[in-house]
């Protein structure tokens, strides 16, 4: 055995590729505009999100069971299929779709437009036909070994500063739209065409290639020959002092051994439990066996000689000590182990930022369960996914994200295979900046659809486009089958970023249709009606459990009442729980007379009723408050149902808990 040697030095390494961000909407989620190349996408993870909410829309069905296609949001005045709507401002950051129809014409309705600004095929729109949705970041390929397997996938971003629809005239099949919404005030400038994502396709440009930071960095080199059963290798350990772990290499033994039963383990800052600790094949993207990936934040490469490269490249910072290790857990001796940590400095402020962390789960399902992907207390962004799933017809699970303790999923999916950007399982082998297919179950299955089911299939979804912000909690889970009903062979390991205290508390809450809670807000509503008590379900796991909610519903006029909150705030967020069974729903908010943008709820689902509704109030109208004064002015025209209520809660964030507006594009 040689001695396992460490060498420290200092380099400076300088990103080769020169892309310049260029900003065409400056949201709220506290990182600085004028970063360079694919960094900024990931450098932007370690600071907590600011007053950003990400949505999405898509065609699950709306009862709850199996079968996501052809449904739409709601059907409009024309008779298309709306796929999207929402009030402003706010940004698409994705749009997944698949089996379109030959005749599908996409409409893009910005600011309230009568006629459309574009109207387009969709296949058109996905394969690049369209100018101003141009490849590399517009694809159609591809993905699934059905006739209909081709998968469309855009990763332009779409602002919008008041509002945007987007419906389809014929069949809208299947597709799903993930988004942000910033509180009104917001500087965003509607999608004109003409925007620059240099960013964004420099992901494409360089996928695969290696992501070394702009700045000085320490490398620490360790090599380790003898790997036998249970040693463990310290790769890097920091006992006095900060950093920011900025890539990790390994070179390592390709078996199945070493990825599946070897693991790596990180802990920050003197924390009791490990902050990541998974096996070394799922950490890097390639659970099962040596494959190779390329996607932006995990890169494998295999070598001669069944050895295999894998790169990291999450930010992972450290304020006071940091430790990183491996260890061989198989009963088996593996190859030898060559690790290169790059460290930069750290100039993070501790309290506006979260560490880097994982949940890693195995085993198999339970009957009536989704699987859990990632759940915790706290604030930060859900990163992405690697999974592999093994038996059962898997693939129809959807995703439900509930955020900040939502009674259904703002994250709402059509399809395990739709969550990582394929379509109609058994998938061939992909890559991508932001997704991943690992393997051929079906070609390493004996070449047929049944062998499939044998091989553990593995797939990767990074949000680093759009990831996933949550200020009080999250609880991220995805289907096994249609049901949650099949019995599988799982396991996951969800990428995060955690400051463990909430940046949203609750300081008001209002039970709307009780005299008492109403009077001791003085909340006053002319022109509406009292629902009495209404039994319904909410959209997701729980779609079967009845709640029995009352409350008011209004067809026009205005609802006023008062709210308590911190005066130490930088912005509030409103919470409403309405009935979907009513059309879309929206009202004008004034607070303390000033208007604070529309509360717009643009879907319908008469058969799963409940969903909590937010709306952000931006900073200005708050700060050094106890007090706000909020006026709903209801909107009655168009396709507007009855405005529904039966909850309000008043959530304030802390006034030292994110920074200030800009986000990289």
């Amino acid at each position: 055995m040689r001695m396992t040697t460490i060498l420290t030095r200092l380099l400076v390494v300088l990103l080769s590729t020169g892309a310049v961000l260029v900003l065409a909407a400056a949201p709220p989620d506290g990182r600085p505009s004028g970063e360079t190349g694919r960094t900024a996408l990931l450098d932007r993870l370690v600071h907590l999100p600011g007053q950003v909410r990400v949505l999405q829309a898509s065609s699950h069905n709306k009862t709850g069971q199996n079968g996501d296609e052809n449904w739409p949001l709601y059907v409009d005045e024309h008779g298309d299929h709306v796929i999207f709507d929402a009030a402003g401002p706010g940004c698409i950051r994705s749009m997944w779709g698949t089996h379109f129809a030959e005749d599908a014409l996409l409409k893009f309705y910005f600011d309230g437009e009568a006629k459309p600004r574009y109207e387009l095929r969709e296949v058109e729109f996905y394969s690049g036909g369209q100018p101003d949705f141009r490849p590399p970041l517009v694809s159609y390929e591809r993905r699934g070994y059905y006739d209909q397997g081709l998968a469309g996938n855009s990763f332009v971003p779409i602002p919008f500063a008041k509002s945007l629809k987007i419906a389809v005239a014929g069949e809208s099949r299947f597709f799903h739209i993930l988004y942000e919404c910033y509180p009104h005030g917001t500087p965003v400038q509607s999608f004109t065409g003409n925007e620059q994502w240099l960013a964004l396709e420099d992901c494409y440009t360089h996928l695969g290639e290696n992501l070394l930071p702009q700045d000085a960095v320490e490398a620490v080199e360790v090599v380790q020959d003898d790997n036998t059963p249970g040693a463990e290798v310290v790769l890097f350990e920091r006992r006095d002092g900060s950093g920011i772990i900025r890539a990790i290499e390994i070179e390592a033994d390709g078996s199945p051994a070493c990825l599946q039963e070897s693991e790596i383990q990180m802990r920050w800052d003197g924390h009791v439990h490990a902050d990541v600790r998974a096996p070394l094949g799922i950490f890097f993207g390639c659970a099962n066996a040596a494959h190779d990936v390329s996607t932006l934040p995990l890169v494998v490469s295999r070598l001669e000689g069944g050895r295999i490269r894998l790169r990291c490249f999450f930010p992972m910072p450290f304020w006071q000590e940091a430790r990183v290790v491996w260890r061989n857990g198989s009963p088996h001796r593996v190859g030898s182990l060559v690790s290169r940590i790059l460290v930069s400095a750290n100039d993070l402020e501790r309290e506006r930022s979260g560490h880097f962390t994982t949940c890693y789960r195995s085993g198999e399902t339970t009957y009536g369960r989704d699987w859990l992907l990632f759940d915790r207390v706290g604030t930060g962004w859900l990163a992405g996914v690697v999974q592999t799933m093994q038996h059962g017809h898997y693939c129809e699970g959807d995703e439900h994200f509930c955020i900040d303790g939502a009674v259904s999923p703002q994250i709402n999916g059509t399809g395990s295979e739709d969550y990582y950007l394929g379509c109609f399982w058994p998938n061939l082998p992909y890559n991508s900046p932001f997704a991943s297919c690992v393997g051929d179950a079906q070609a390493e299955g004996g070449g047929h659809f049944f062998g499939a089911y044998r091989v553990p299939a593995c797939y990767g979804r990074f949000h680093l486009e759009c990831p996933i912000p949550f200020h009080q909690v999250i609880d991220a889970r995805i289907q096994h089958g249609g049901l949650s009903q099949l019995r599988s062979n799982y396991s996951s390991l969800a990428y995060a970023y955690l400051r463990n205290r909430p940046a949203l508390r609750t300081s008001d809450f209002i039970d709307v249709g009780n005299s008492t809670s109403e009077t001791a807000h003085g909340y006053q509503a002319r022109e509406s009606e009292l629902t009495g008590w209404v039994q319904g379900s909410p959209e997701g796991a729980d779609f079967t459990t009845v709640l029995e909610e009352r409350g008011r519903r209004h067809a026009r006029g205005e609802i006023t009442f008062s709210v308590a909150v911190d005066p130490d705030n930088d912005g509030v967020r409103l919470r409403r729980r309405l009935d979907q069974s009513s059309m879309c729903q929206g009202a004008d908010v004034y607070v303390d007379g000033a208007y604070a943008g529309t509360w717009y709820h643009g879907y319908h689902n008469e058969h799963l009723r409940w969903f909590d509704s937010d709306f952000d109030i931006h900073p200005q109208h708050t700060r050094a408050k106890q007090s706000l004064q909020l006026k709903l002015v209801v909107k009655a025209e168009g396709i507007h149902g009855p405005f529904t209520d039966f909850k309000y809660w008043v959530c304030c964030f802390e006034s030292a808990g994110a920074e200030e507006s800009g986000r990289p594009d």
